[in-house]
């Protein structure tokens, strides 16, 4: 999130074909995402909370009337917000900050606001198959299906 707040250089997509290049940041609240310059500074945010969806790749509308448009589908992504579900169609340098600005947005979206709590949901999602492996009867060199059904929710054999 910190490289969020520190700002990055993408190009914003227009639905008249035309390209403008923006610095967008998180706010130091983390509440917004910003960008500069801007005629209309206090305008020119998206609170997070009016955000509905953000999609990586070249999905959108205005990404489909960019057809002669040869940007990267994994440097592209689209964030849709407000009332009237508006999207903002970003395009940065590499796949990697663009994979940034996704996750970032998808964790904020969900409350999550700190790295501590990113990294900790991380490593909580990343060990649960390995206790749910740990807990199955392994007769042999198989899995028994009572004990794998217990841990995938499926039919329970009598």
């Amino acid at each position: 999130m910190n490289s969020m707040q520190e700002g990055t250089q993408m190009v914003k997509l227009r639905g008249s074909s035309k390209c403008l290049t923006r610095c967008y940041y998180l706010d130091e609240h983390k509440s917004c995402i910003r960008w500069r310059p801007s005629r209309k500074h206090e305008k020119a945010k998206i609170t997070i909370d009016s955000i509905h969806e953000v999609c990586e790749g070249k999905k959108s509308e205005i990404f489909q009337r960019f057809a002669d448009g040869n940007f990267d589908p994994n440097c592209c992504f689209s964030i849709y917000y407000g009332a009237h579900v508006e999207s903002l169609d970003l395009v940065t340098t590499s796949g990697e900050e663009a994979r940034t600005w996704i996750t970032g947005l998808k964790y904020l979206m969900a409350g999550i606001s700190d790295e501590d709590s990113l990294a900790k949901r991380q490593r909580t999602r990343d060990q649960y198959p390995f206790s749910c492996f740990q807990r199955l009867e392994i007769t042999g060199n198989h899995l028994e299906l009572p004990s794998l059904c217990s841990i995938t929710g499926g039919p329970q054999q009598k």
